[in-house]
């Protein structure tokens, strides 16, 4: 392995290890949203901007959300390739 090749696997390295995020304890239990209108909420909604990500390779993303018996919320998410 040369120089550069080294040099560019601590570099990565280095990075990899400041994405992580390490938290003490439990999980944090937000407060839920007092009045929040669930019927403003459902519907179709348009991605209209995103980061790059693994995950979603597509374009013109959509997220469906539904009422579902029993359930609570349903999702749908949607894209085009």
């Amino acid at each position: 392995m040369n120089a550069i090749q080294v040099i560019s696997l601590t570099l990565l390295s280095i990075l990899a290890a400041n994405a992580q995020f390490i938290m003490k304890g439990k999980c944090p239990q937000p407060a839920v949203q007092e009045d929040f209108d669930v019927a403003r909420y459902l519907g179709k909604w348009y991605e209209i901007q995103k980061l790059p990500n693994t995950f979603q390779k597509g374009k013109c993303a959509t997220a469906t959300y539904s009422l579902s018996p029993g359930v609570g919320f349903g999702v749908l998410n949607r894209e085009l390739l």
